[in-house]
């Protein structure tokens, strides 16, 4: 039987490691953003198109439904990885708002709603992992000494 306290064998990174899996990480993150930011635009664009398309169209329905979202544009600039997860959650009431419509009439706006926001979901909260994972990887790139 083996003893839990003991000591796995394990080699710290070389710095040359390390800046490769940087690399990789920031190829991830720059699609990740990407995707991010371009799934967000659109979900405001559909946004205010369905909005202002009908003759009776409320502006104070459009800031009701567009300004929940606005408020992550400073975090997106200073590229801060708890905008991208908090965009998570606040993205979650359009899902349970646009779920029961699509179920109902199915309109495609419906789908490319519901589909933008899943992809949105997904692109943020990887570009939030992703992004601290370079900002991990930074950090032991400069603290690893050259061989």
């Amino acid at each position: 039987m083996g003893d839990r306290n003991s000591k796995k064998n394990t080699e710290i990174p070389s710095k040359e490691e390390l800046i490769k899996a940087s690399v990789q990480v920031r190829q991830k993150l720059t699609i990740g953003r990407w995707v991010t930011h371009l799934s967000y635009g659109a979900i405001l664009v559909l946004i205010s198109w369905l909005n202002f398309l009908p003759a009776d169209s409320s502006i104070k329905l459009w800031i009701v439904k567009v300004i929940p979202l606005l408020i992550f544009i400073p975090g997106f600039l200073q590229q801060k990885y708890r905008t991208y997860s908090w965009l998570c959650f606040a993205i979650l009431p359009y899902f349970i708002w646009i779920t029961p419509l699509v179920m109902a009439r199915g309109d495609w706006s419906d789908w490319t709603m519901i589909v933008l926001i899943v992809i949105l979901f997904i692109a943020a909260m990887m570009t939030s992992r992703w992004m601290q994972q370079q900002s991990h990887l930074d950090w032991q790139i400069s603290n690893t000494p050259s061989n």
